[in-house]
């Protein structure tokens, strides 16, 4: 009995002390009020006070020629995108970017800047190639010149795949084709041999060379430009609302520690 009571009278305390706080937040609530307006406008002042940042988005087409390949299932498939994406990404890639455009200002003066500025993002049927910058004519350009760079590297490195493949072939196989046969006459007959002279060892290099050139990409890939990235009209809209929410967090916090904080005034008797 004396023990239970004992916890009773430990608890309560807690209990009122719940309580009375959430009470006082509610009888306060135009403090709550006052301080999210507060901080939601600081918010507002401060993203006005940030650079604006437009997003330039190339497309680039991606995918299987399945004239050339069987269906690929679904490991191949990711292990394949998983490639391109290397490529995309590259600094060699980059590098040559920024080597052609040439006009890119001091935001962009080197490679690592310039990958924080790019979102590539899968899509249906190939990849999205974003850029952002304080300039949208820049965003553009940068947008075409990575997705023009990146075209070119896998164009090349699936015809230095096809090669790698062909000079594999050659290991195993023979061109054969009818030929008239001299007797009987009127008949015909399969004649294969080698229609090049073929040096193994020297084949074995090549086939290394050509496998490291081709990136990993599938001989039976194709690659496409599908749309060009255009000067964008507005800014993202995605900081001033990251400042503005934040700005009503901190608003509420602050509301409620003052609510908290300040003793009220006793009623008088």
């Amino acid at each position: 009995m004396g023990s239970s009571t004992i916890e009773a009278a430990m608890t309560i305390p807690e209990g009122n002390d719940s309580r009375d706080v959430l009470l006082r937040l509610i009888r306060r609530w135009p403090w709550l009020l006052a301080a999210a307006c507060l901080g939601g406008l600081l918010g507002l002042g401060i993203s006005g006070l940030l650079s604006p940042v437009y997003e330039a988005v190339a497309v680039v087409g991606v995918g299987v020629d399945y004239g050339r390949s069987l269906p690929l299932d679904e490991d191949a498939m990711r292990h394949a995108l998983e490639r391109v994406r290397e490529v995309f990404l590259a600094d060699e890639t980059l590098e040559a970017v920024l080597r052609a455009d040439g006009q890119a200002g001091d935001e962009f003066d080197d490679v690592s800047k310039l990958h924080d500025a790019l979102r590539l993002s899968a899509i249906d049927g190939g990849w999205e190639l974003g850029v952002r910058s304080g300039s949208a004519e820049e965003a553009a350009r940068l947008a075409n010149g990575w997705a023009s760079v990146s075209l070119e590297s896998l164009q090349a490195a699936a015809e230095h795949a096809w090669r790698a493949a062909d000079l594999q072939s050659k290991w195993y196989t023979a061109g054969c084709k009818l030929m008239p046969a001299a007797t009987p006459s009127g008949t015909s007959a399969w004649a294969c041999a080698v229609s090049e002279q073929y040096d193994p060892e020297e084949a074995l290099t090549q086939i290394e060379r050509e496998a490291v050139l081709s990136l990993g990409i599938l001989p039976s890939m194709s690659f496409a430009a599908l749309q060009e990235a255009a000067p964008p009209a507005t800014a993202l809209t995605s900081s001033r609302t990251l400042c503005i929410l934040s700005g009503l967090l901190v608003g509420i916090v602050a509301g409620v520690m003052a609510a908290c904080a300040v003793p009220e005034k006793k009623a008088k008797r």
